[in-house]
């Protein structure tokens, strides 16, 4: 309850799940959905509401970049910039896509393990203030984490990217209100609000266990 006025965005994370069950997801009021890899939600999106307001979560690839923007025209979030490269070709291809400025979040690596993507806490504020004055079709949303090795976080996790943010507002002079922190899954959400998170990407609790054979 650190930092938010309104209720968390809740983002149906619908990755190895078939568009219906997406659908029925919608007809029950959701609309914000989130995908991991980037061919699945183009493939997805031509056959579901154009309402629906598409965040895309996974590690993206910057030759993966221009397919995402062109292909998925309510594509409203990418939640996983970590690099300069990457912000920097989200910019290009948004530009040449002539839409409106596309929003993004910086993913943080709060917990240190080498095999998550992220950049470390301190090396956030560069990469933001790059996105908030470079990137002129880029719009810095927040920040994101993911937290530990098995998708669980420790309320280590969300204070340091709490503090993460509480840097980023003083370096760019905005209130800290102005951005958003995007953590807290299946296993964790309820902590995560307690903590202040703004955005929950929530899976399994809304479409069960899935199939990881499928990936």
């Amino acid at each position: 309850r650190i930092g938010r006025s309104a209720a968390p965005r809740l983002v149906a994370v619908s990755k190895f799940k078939p568009a219906e069950a997406i659908k029925e997801a919608y007809d029950a009021g959701q609309r914000s959905f989130g995908e991991n890899y980037v061919q699945e939600m183009i493939d997805k999106a031509p056959e579901l509401p154009s309402d629906i307001q598409w965040h895309f979560i996974g590690h993206l690839q910057s030759n993966k970049v221009k397919a995402i923007v062109q292909s998925v025209p309510n594509l409203v979030m990418v939640e996983t910039v970590d690099s300069i490269k990457l912000a920097d070709k989200l910019n290009t291809q948004v530009q040449a896509a002539g839409r409106e400025p596309l929003a993004v979040m910086v993913q943080v690596n709060t917990s240190g393990e080498e095999a998550k993507s992220g950049v470390e806490p301190s090396e956030v504020v560069p990469l933001a203030r790059h996105v908030a004055t470079e990137c002129a079709h880029l719009r810095l949303a927040g920040l994101m984490t993911i937290g530990m090795p098995d998708y669980t976080s420790r309320p280590e996790n969300f204070s340091s990217l709490s503090e993460c943010r509480v840097a980023v507002a003083s370096d760019l002079g905005i209130p800290v209100e102005q951005l958003e922190l995007s953590m807290g899954m299946s296993g964790d959400f309820e902590q995560a609000i307690e903590m202040g998170s703004t955005n929950v990407r929530v899976g399994s609790t809304i479409f069960g266990a899935r199939d990881y054979s499928k990936k």
